[in-house]
């Protein structure tokens, strides 16, 4: 049994999603949809899939087992729900929604359909983490820290608080989940503060409605757990960013920095290569996604899971905005 693949938006994530599919040999692209014409002819030519203007039509081409929905978050919610009601499975990019009752009404739609949802979180298919998983739960608790930090972004969508919602919501929820995982602990706080440091800069003179693109987040779980959140997409253009990630426990500190992944132990210290073994684009959450399909299971991260990472992200611009620590 072969899956038959719709991507909805045919941008970067949606090529991106395409190429996962691709690698597949039990899978075929049948549908692509983007409002854009060249962007939906070209996908649609490397894939010999129909290419549709409309995103039902698209879900409503016979056969399709799967939609990938690869735009922007604001409609994530809306296709899902589409999706899913006409029994497709949904693999949703991340962050699932902009609002906690959008992210319910997809859940459950797949829910009361007998369909799978997932969220497309892909830190946890990293070699890296998945090895630092192993070692967080010999040695708690731990206090983690992520950073992303880089110039203003490219697609004024990823800084409008009505499309997108900034960093604090399209890439911070990365780091939410990834903590859950990491330490099979859950959120109990939250305290923010950020700012807008995107205004201002010529690349984002057509943006109004400013999401907050700066922020320092602090997330308390159980088991003692303390997850330290920096994130900033209003650098100055050509700003080279800065991507790093430290966790310390007991015993033990593990610090990627570029390709590097460094892990002391006591006075030891061995150096690996933080890049190996990481699978391409989409294509652990894609291949995770097949294989629940085809073998009756759920997936690895489900919609619930997109749902606790979105609901840490809006207490964290709770935060920022009354400067309380939000309890979850």
């Amino acid at each position: 049994m072969g899956l038959n693949v719709c991507i909805i938006g045919c941008g970067d994530m949606g090529r991106q999603h395409a190429n996962g599919w691709k690698l597949r040999g039990d899978s075929r692209i049948v549908a692509v949809c983007d409002l854009l014409e060249d962007r939906r002819m070209r996908l649609a030519e490397e894939t010999g899939a129909t290419p549709y203007p409309d995103y039902h039509d698209a879900v409503l081409h016979e056969g399709v087992d799967v939609v990938s929905v690869c735009i922007p978050v604001c409609f994530h919610s809306e296709v899902s729900v589409f999706a899913a009601d006409n029994g497709r499975h949904v693999l949703c990019e991340k962050p699932l929604a902009l609002t906690l009752d959008q992210a319910d009404a997809a859940i459950e739609a797949a829910r009361r359909n007998g369909v799978l949802l997932s969220t497309s979180f892909q830190c946890r298919g990293f070699a890296r983490h998945r090895m630092v998983r192993q070692m967080v739960q010999t040695c708690s608790p731990v206090f983690a820290r992520f950073t992303d930090i880089r110039e203003v972004r490219p697609k004024l969508a990823m800084h409008r608080k009505s499309e997108n919602g900034g960093p604090v919501i399209d890439m911070a929820g990365h780091f939410f989940d990834l903590m859950r995982w990491l330490t099979g602990c859950e959120p109990v706080s939250v305290y923010a503060r950020g700012h807008v440091f995107g205004r201002g800069k010529e690349r984002l003179a057509p943006v109004e409605d400013f999401a907050i693109d700066a922020a320092d987040i602090t997330v308390e779980m159980t088991g003692g757990h303390v997850l330290n959140v920096l994130v900033n997409w209003g650098m100055p253009e050509g700003f080279s960013g800065i991507s790093e990630e430290l966790i310390i426990g007991p015993s033990l500190s593990v610090q990627t920095v570029g390709k590097e992944l460094r892990i002391k132990r006591g006075s030891e210290m061995e150096i690996l290569d933080a890049s190996e073994g990481n699978p391409p684009g989409s294509s652990v959450r894609i291949n995770d996604m097949a294989e629940a399909i085809l073998n009756g299971r759920q997936p690895e991260v489900t919609g619930e899971d997109g749902r606790i990472a979105l609901k840490v992200s809006l207490a964290a611009l709770q935060s920022i905005e009354t400067g309380e620590i939000i309890k979850l």
